[in-house]
């Protein structure tokens, strides 16, 4: 008996010597790998040969860097702080302009990719795009509006240009059906508006009287009658050229939108 357990003794410690190390990890509990080579697993483990959900790595993104990007308008309006005043009135506008409808200095491009990065683009957006005097103004059609003639008018209430003239609002007005490209919000800061890029307008109706203050049209002078200019705010996808980081953003503007006929109180 005794020499049988001494020879399963020794075949115990030969089959020992002849056996794999272990993996660091398991003989050193302590050991954590740096690289995923340096890690060894258990003999006989088969790597699994599903694929994980995850990627193995992730594509960079397809835009440059904002950077890397260029303005279209010249160095010597950042040199001299003109283009990035905003209270200062653009090349587009006089001195009494509220809106531009052309501009020669409008940045196309940098619009351009503001819009291709927003990716909330379509939920500040709205516009109706065709409008005219059919769906805006009650009893009048489009080619009424357009054959208003006031040329013979001068706001004069004794006048005889008061009395003659035919069909039109009693307070001459022009009416115009504006895209405007830059405009002043309502804190008085010019701002370009996002106008014919990429398919998207933005169209408001604008009327402006003739002539302020004026008499109105075919009332006697015994009125006192005046015409007022009337504003409306509108809501505009706007972009600032001196803030690009800022993206696109919805601003506020005061526009003007109709000319009303107003009769004072009767003095006592």
């Amino acid at each position: 008996m005794a020499l049988r357990m001494m020879l399963l003794g020794l075949m115990a410690v030969a089959a020992l010597s002849h056996a794999e190390p272990l993996p660091k990890a398991v003989a050193d509990p302590q050991y954590h790998p740096r690289y995923e080579h340096d890690y060894q697993p258990y003999p006989g483990y088969h790597k699994p040969s599903y694929k994980p959900d995850y990627p193995e790595s992730y594509p960079k993104p397809a835009y440059p860097p904002y950077s890397a990007y260029k303005p279209s308008y010249g160095s010597s309006y950042k040199k001299d702080n003109y283009y990035c005043d905003p209270r200062t009135p653009p090349q587009c506008a006089n001195s009494s302009s509220v809106y531009c409808l052309s501009d020669y200095e409008y940045p196309l491009e940098e619009i351009e990719y503001a819009i291709e990065y927003d990716p909330l683009i379509l939920k500040k957006y709205a516009e109706v795009a065709i409008q005219s005097a059919d769906n805006l103004v009650d009893g009048v059609t489009a080619s009424d509006e357009n054959k208003f003639d006031y040329s013979s008018y001068n706001g004069q209430p004794y006048d005889q240009s008061n009395w003659i003239g035919g069909e039109g609002y009693i307070c001459p007005s022009d009416v115009l059906y504006a895209r405007p490209v830059r405009a002043v919000n309502v804190e008085g800061e010019w701002r370009v508006i996002v106008q014919n890029v990429a398919s998207y307008t933005q169209t408001q109706r604008v009327e402006t009287c003739l002539v302020p203050g004026a008499s109105c049209r075919t009332l006697a002078p015994c009125y006192r009658s005046s015409c007022v200019q009337k504003y409306v705010y509108h809501r505009m996808l706007s972009f600032d050229p001196c803030n690009s980081q800022r993206g696109l953003f919805i601003d506020i503007y005061k526009l003007p939108s109709a000319c009303s006929c107003r009769i004072p109180p009767k003095s006592h």
